[in-house]
């Protein structure tokens, strides 16, 4: 399938892939190549449409249920707890990684297996009509809305237009359809009784939720929470750490609960699941004193004050404690607000940094709102640098947490950690 990108068109690799073994190939314009007697060449109009044509065929030959996660925050490991529960009892496929957007939702689809019984696709968007579109490709059944905080502003341009853009899954569902909301926002949650037709269900910390987690204790280990469901009331142990965790947790048990699974299959799925690269994992560098909190997958203000508040909670009395935090990017107007709040957040009691590394040019305002409350602040502009300022040699424990988003590429600041440890034995 030959998609035409910004930067590739996938026709150049016809011949590649033909002399890899491909059977045949969809193509939009005449071909001048060798093609094999055996293979098979379609001319189609357009093979990106091609490409959802064939998804949302092979998703009506499936008859699965359909499982939509969407939202700002938290939808990769809310889509892995619901998938992993759920296969406690069903045959379950699910998006692989992160791939949340048209064509990874279509090749989700296409390579599911065909006694699938439950499919859980996650639903990513940066512009209005985005999940409205993958929802016409595979109509869900059930829709979990994470969270909506800001983000993509470059291109959504408002928080209300993201509040817009990621409702739509709830207007994509049946009249006899589940939609399973995050109810700690009054706003959203407004919004979500005004557009769900079918049943709706709440979660999240506050009381007046369906599915409650109160008495949340975090180790290096995990998370305990107390769960208060309508059905039951009792202890969950996740191995995995923070709020957003616990908020996955409340949203597959809220699913596993109204597809008919027993407390002990959900508490069985929930216990075997592990954190999802680069969100909040626990990784001890070999040989050194330094332990690393790696949340570099993304990040926007609401993520990275929990990030915060995770590493402050986990920290051990006698560690040093060290942020090393990147821009924020796709905020538009409100980058440098959005950063500076960060800072002055740091002037908080229970997550003040014993030192602050910030990297990139809106992290530049972390820093400076930082530096006016005492905190000891280096600016870099690359991740590269930052790993060569931490000075392995130091022999205090000191326990570093790596957070910005995606296109900051902090994960290099943990890869430099590593492999300077693996050089030093």
């Amino acid at each position: 399938m030959p998609l035409v990108g910004a930067r590739r068109d996938g026709h150049e690799f016809i011949s590649d892939a033909l002399a890899r073994g491909a059977a045949g190939f969809l193509c939009q314009r005449d071909q001048a190549l060798a093609v094999p007697s055996s293979a098979v060449a379609i001319r189609v109009r357009d093979t990106a449409c091609a490409l959802r044509d064939l998804a949302r065929w092979a998703a009506q030959r499936l008859h699965a249920h359909v499982i939509a996660v969407a939202g700002s925050n938290g939808k990769t490991t809310t889509k892995e707890l619901i998938a992993q529960v759920l296969a406690q009892r069903f045959h379950t496929h699910a998006t692989v990684s992160n791939q949340n957007t048209e064509i990874g939702l279509a090749l989700t689809v296409l390579n599911a297996p065909e006694d699938t019984e439950m499919l859980v696709l996650e639903m990513g968007t940066t512009a209005l009509g985005e999940i409205a579109q993958l929802c016409a490709i595979t109509p869900p059944k059930i829709g979990v809305l994470t969270s909506i905080t800001e983000e993509h502003l470059e291109t959504l341009g408002s928080f209300e237009s993201v509040i817009e853009a990621e409702t739509e899954l709830l207007e994509a569902l049946p009249s006899d359809g589940i939609a399973l909301v995050n109810g700690d926002d009054p706003h959203v949650l407004a919004v979500a009784r005004r557009k769900t037709k079918g049943r709706l269900f709440t979660f999240g910390f506050a009381p007046h939720n369906d599915f409650v987690a109160e008495e949340i204790a975090l180790t290096r280990s995990g998370t305990t929470f107390w769960l208060r469901s309508p059905k039951w009331q009792n202890e969950l142990n996740i191995a995995l750490l923070g709020r957003p965790a616990v908020l996955a947790a409340l949203a597959a048990t809220a699913v596993a609960q109204l597809c008919g699974l027993s407390f002990g299959e959900i508490r069985c799925g929930l216990r075997n699941a592990r954190p999802v690269w680069g969100r909040l994992q626990v990784v001890s560098i070999p040989d050194t004193a330094i332990t690393v909190l790696h949340d570099a997958y993304n990040a926007n203000p609401a993520s990275m004050r929990e990030a915060l508040l995770c590493a402050a909670q986990i920290r051990d009395p006698d560690e040093t404690l060290i942020f090393v935090l990147g821009d924020m990017l796709e905020l538009g107007a409100l980058s440098e607000r959005a950063h500076r709040e960060i800072g002055r957040f740091l002037a908080t009691e229970c997550v003040r940094p014993d030192r602050l590394i910030v990297v990139g040019e809106y992290a530049r305002y972390i820093g400076e709102e930082a530096a006016c409350i005492g905190i000891p602040v280096q600016h870099l502009s690359i991740a590269d640098e930052a790993a060569q300022v931490l000075r392995l040699g130091n022999d205090k424990r000191c326990l570093v947490l790596v957070k910005g988003s995606r296109g900051m590429r902090l994960e290099r600041v943990f890869e430099a950690l590593s492999r300077q440890a693996l050089v030093s034995v």
